[in-house]
């Protein structure tokens, strides 16, 4: 069974450019936890402070593995700089996923 989560993540005023580039920077370490299946990041076009992500893992295991993950820890440190409140956390449960074969424009 997939576990997924949609983070709300509040920029400090001013942040929410290089909230985007950490959370970038972050994507590309991604190949080291295999089982982080989804990783996307948006920004809210209604509010220059929030940037929205959704995670899925492929399992309970992926999901440990994530938080253990020497990238996340320092991921964290980041954070905590650049954020205005702590990052809001949905757990969701995967339904339904498909990614179209033809990249985005």
């Amino acid at each position: 069974m997939s576990f997924g989560a949609l983070l709300q993540m509040t920029a400090q005023p001013g942040k929410r450019d290089e909230l985007l580039r950490v959370l970038a920077n972050y994507a590309n370490t991604l190949d080291g936890e295999p089982g982080t299946v989804v990783y996307a990041v948006a920004a809210d076009p209604n509010d220059e402070s929030l940037v929205w992500a959704w995670e899925q893992f492929r399992d309970a295991d992926a999901v440990q593995a994530h938080f253990q993950h020497d990238f996340f820890q320092a991921l964290q440190l980041e954070l905590a700089d650049l954020l205005a409140e702590p990052v809001s956390i949905r757990p969701l449960s995967p339904a339904i996923v498909r990614v179209n074969a033809v990249a985005a424009e």
